[in-house]
């Protein structure tokens, strides 16, 4: 259905967009000015944001910024996943060879199955082990907002967003700082090595820090690359969600989640990238845009999140991301052990 945008409609929305823009651009600012790096720790700009909208959510929730904060978190959010695409080319997924998209295609695909059986084990919802599953396996933050977007709207969504977005953080963070004393350990070459940081570390700037600390630049360009496939099956992934919660045949509306049809400009973009169509600084525009409107999403959702709610969620969710980690990375160690024998 088309949406039409009248004089009363844009007055209504602009107080919300407007403040969940000036903390987004903040973070983000803030964190280009070098502001949010002290020694050797980094706090993405996304948890500011999100740290921050929590902060103002007594004053954010005036009716006044309600029409503005739901379309920053819903529509600025899809676009902003929807550009991720012109970071990447189809020819990335074989720059690599066989290994990278192998490793990948597992830890994607292994952590989301795992994530929705072991949400069960521990007595929580699917849909947490979906989300948090994705999170986990595709690129942290980003792909955490987009599964919440594609799945069925709970009283309990955008709280779970928030938490599996800082708790991706929390975790890839650790292992950030963890994974590349693990070389000797696991007899791994300077390129499975790369293989194993890019497949079992979550966010994209976390596997990059990884990289730097091996002090080795191939490394850290093949775990980039091997990051960057996982990312590039961003849309597949959703998709695969999709079709998990509606195989079960649950109630209309509240099992069926409207396709995710942003992803499907995210493959575009991918495909226009591939062809050359976008020329570099093209592409740095669009990759600075889409970060930018996932961090004012993200803020978005930190208005919309209460931290007594948050509090409350309990240590079974936290249990269950720590296990999803310590999951993706033994599928990895293993695939790459198997890798050896072809």
């Amino acid at each position: 259905m088309l949406v039409t945008w009248s004089p009363e409609r844009l007055a209504r929305t602009l107080p919300g967009l407007a403040l969940t823009g000036a903390i987004g651009l903040a973070a983000f600012a803030m964190d280009r000015l070098g502001f949010t790096r002290i020694g050797s720790w980094w706090v993405p700009p996304l948890i500011i944001a999100l740290f921050v909208g929590m902060a103002l959510r007594p004053v954010a929730l005036a009716p006044v910024f309600e029409s503005g904060v739901d379309i920053a978190g819903r529509t600025l959010l899809r676009i902003g996943v929807a550009l991720l695409g012109a970071r990447l080319t189809f020819g990335d997924m074989v720059a690599g060879g066989l290994t990278p998209v192998v490793v990948a295609a597992l830890a994607v695909f292994g952590t989301i199955s795992f994530g929705a059986l072991a949400a069960r084990w521990f007595g929580l919802p699917r849909d947490l082990g979906l989300l948090t599953g994705c999170s986990v396996g595709v690129c942290g933050a980003a792909a955490a907002m987009a599964a919440g977007a594609a799945l069925p709207r709970t009283p309990s969504t955008d709280r779970d967003v928030a938490f599996t977005v800082m708790g991706v953080n929390a975790l890839s963070t650790v292992a950030m700082v963890l994974y590349p004393y693990l070389q000797e350990t696991l007899h791994y070459t300077a390129f499975e090595m790369s293989v194993f940081l890019g497949g079992a570390i979550h966010d994209v700037a976390q596997v990059a820090g990884a990289g730097q600390m091996m002090n080795d630049a191939k490394i850290l360009a093949d775990a980039v690359m091997t990051k960057l496939l996982r990312v590039a099956m961003l849309l597949p992934a959703v998709l695969f969600i999709v079709w998990w919660v509606t195989r079960g045949g649950g109630p209309a509306g509240k099992a069926r989640p409207r396709p995710p049809f942003f992803l499907f400009g995210f493959l575009t973009l991918a495909l226009l990238n591939s062809i050359g169509a976008l020329s570099p600084s093209l592409q740095h525009g669009i990759g600075l845009a889409s970060a930018i409107l996932i961090t004012v999403a993200i803020a978005a959702l930190g208005i919309k999140t209460s931290l007594v709610s948050l509090a409350a969620i309990g240590p079974r969710p936290v249990a269950l991301m720590v296990v999803q980690t310590l999951f993706v990375a033994l599928l990895v160690i293993t695939a790459i052990y198997v890798a050896r024998t072809f």
